[in-house]
């Protein structure tokens, strides 16, 4: 009976950890994970700051039109012209159309200056973004009913279902 017992203990010494071939298959599936998670992070990534840089411009649209609702078609900061409430942005670049000075590395959006009734709002992108959307053009545009619609270089994989791909852009 203690020979069948010592060979116990000795068959469960010797299991006592992975084998190296256990660790190799680990490592290789861990491998062809991160091979496939990797690129689609970055579409992700991508798809994120498209719709930052897009949503960012589309909300100039409501000041746009109160400008030219209310007749200051001029954009600038004098009492009768249209300030246009351009927040700066690190994904954007472009200067300030009111002459404020805007902190480095930051842009704002650009308009047609004076407004009108088909003015559009645009924006190149940043360097500071992914590579497949840096010096791209997201453009929207105004058309003399009143209707809006975006347009934009960008890829058509990282761009919202708000926004459709112009190539000519």
């Amino acid at each position: 009976m203690s020979s069948l017992k010592t060979n116990q203990n000795r068959h469960l010494m010797r299991q006592s950890g992975f084998t190296l071939i256990e660790l190799m298959i680990v490592v290789a599936i861990i491998g062809i994970l991160a091979a496939v998670a990797i690129p689609q992070y970055q579409i992700y990534v991508g798809k994120t700051q498209a719709t930052r840089v897009i949503n960012e411009l589309g909300q100039l649209r409501l000041s746009v039109e109160e400008c030219l609702q209310t007749g200051r078609p001029v954009i600038g900061l004098g009492t009768d012209e249209c300030d246009p409430r351009a927040s700066a942005s690190n994904l954007i670049v472009g200067g300030s159309q009111v002459g404020i000075v805007l902190p480095n590395n930051m842009g704002v959006a650009q308009m047609s200056n004076p407004l009108t009734l088909t003015t559009s709002i645009t924006a190149t992108v940043s360097t500071q973004v992914n590579p497949k959307l840096a010096g791209k053009k997201v453009e929207w545009m105004r058309t003399s009913a009143g209707s809006w619609s975006c347009s934009s270089n960008i890829e058509a994989v990282y761009l919202p279902d708000s926004c459709t791909y112009n190539d000519s852009l």
